[in-house]
């Protein structure tokens, strides 16, 4: 199989990587075979290359990935080949997975790579062996994949481990209860979706912003007054500002300056302020850093919309909905309520509710696939694309990778 046939078999994704505080810092880049739930370097390491060029060619990574670097898995071909100099190091973090064979021409690849400016990081570690002690004098973190240790011996592991390089990272962190076991055990980064799981909290109240701007959205849902609009946003002044600043950053496009809600309302028109709402729901970050929940529900909202205008070209509806679909399919996290709670307080059409609530219609294919794309489940995915017939592999990654770098424009404009 050549290179570029396998490349239509490869999908493109990434995971988010949080430090201490559970800012972003980073994303690994994930690429994996139509066949297989894991990367195959082996026998498609040129079919990543490829992949990278094709996704990111228009783009740039530096531009796809903002203000964070990429964390990507390399094997002994895969590091051997020139193909890996065409990421920038400032941009770059190469994995050298556990299981490659540690040779001296490996361990002399490494340090070429590092005297070029490259970091380099050990990955999936599961224990201390001679073998990869060359390794450790070049490398910044070490990747520890949690479900790969008891729980008994992770102290252990790390009491081992932490004197020997600068940064320890958890990866396969899913629940809170894990970050907050590795938390306590001193790990620096963290990797894994367990601050998008939502966390029920009977009762929970919302706070004022988070009310007031889903009565807004609602509003404009059932095409209310501006003047009714402008006075519900003149009631609550923090968000006013919020939404100034978002209305008017790099990533919206718009020349003008936006300086009142009115204009805002007036010059964005009702849709696309009413987008904005939807974001600002996951703006507020009252330590400064930026909220992973906002890049990653701006992420699915450019996705869903963009997959959407695939999909049927020409309606305009179609793309307005699917962007809303990706943006709030994130809110029970944010929330802390079900998703039935929180639709009950919008006034949303019946096949966006359909699709957030039940994955059902076009719109609830995109969801299902943005899920599958984060998740990994490969023959799922597949299996997904048969829903959206006008979608292939590679207009999906081309489409994931615009997406990619809207969101990562807002997070410059927010960092």
């Amino acid at each position: 199989m050549d290179s570029a046939a396998h490349a239509q078999d490869i999908f493109l994704a990434r995971q988010p990587l949080l430090n201490r505080d559970q800012h972003l810092v980073a994303y690994e880049l994930l690429f994996r075979s139509g066949n297989h739930d894991e990367a195959r370097f082996s026998d498609g390491h040129a079919a990543t290359a490829t992949v990278i060029s094709h996704a990111f060619s228009h783009l740039g990574i530096a531009s796809a990935l903002g203000l964070y670097r990429a964390f990507i898995n390399v094997d002994k071909d895969f590091l051997h080949d020139d193909a890996i100099l065409l990421m920038p190091p400032e941009k770059v973090v190469i994995e050298v997975l556990e299981g490659s064979l540690v040779t001296p021409d490996v361990v002399a690849r490494c340090a070429a790579l590092k005297e070029m400016g490259y970091t380099l990081a050990l990955d999936d570690f599961s224990r201390v062996t001679d073998d990869y002690a060359p390794l450790l004098p070049l490398s910044t973190i070490i990747k520890v994949d949690i479900t790969l240790v008891a729980p008994g011996d992770l102290p252990g592991l790390v009491a081992q481990l932490r004197p020997l390089v600068p940064q320890l990272l958890a990866e396969k962190v899913e629940t809170s209860e894990d970050f907050q076991r590795c938390y306590e055990l001193g790990f620096d980064l963290f990797q894994g979706y367990y601050f998008a799981r939502p966390k029920i909290i009977a009762g929970r109240r919302l706070m004022p912003t988070q009310m007031t701007t889903l009565q807004l959205i609602s509003m404009l849902a059932r095409d209310a007054e501006t003047k009714e609009i402008e006075t519900t946003l003149k009631g609550d002044p923090a968000l006013s500002v919020s939404m100034l600043r978002l209305v008017n950053s790099v990533a919206m496009g718009h020349r003008a300056n936006i300086s009142s809600m009115r204009q805002a309302v007036i010059i964005l028109g009702r849709q696309q302020f009413s987008r904005w709402l939807q974001l600002l729901l996951y703006a507020d970050t009252s330590d400064g850093g930026v909220s992973p929940l906002l890049i990653m529900a701006a992420l699915r909202g450019r996705f869903a919309e963009l997959i959407a205008e695939r999909c049927c070209p020409g309606d305009a509806r179609m793309k307005d909905s699917a962007y809303m679909v990706g943006i709030l399919s994130l809110t029970p996290a944010l929330l802390g309520q079900t998703m039935e709670a929180v639709l009950a307080s919008l006034n949303l059409s019946l096949p966006i509710q359909d699709a957030l609530l039940k994955q059902k219609g076009i719109l609830g294919a995109i969801l299902e696939l943005f899920d599958l794309l984060e998740s990994g489940v490969v023959p799922a995915r597949q299996d997904c694309l048969q829903r959206l017939p006008q979608l292939d592999v590679e207009h999906l990654n081309v489409c994931h990778a615009e997406a990619l770098a809207w969101a990562s424009q807002i997070e410059l404009d927010r960092g």
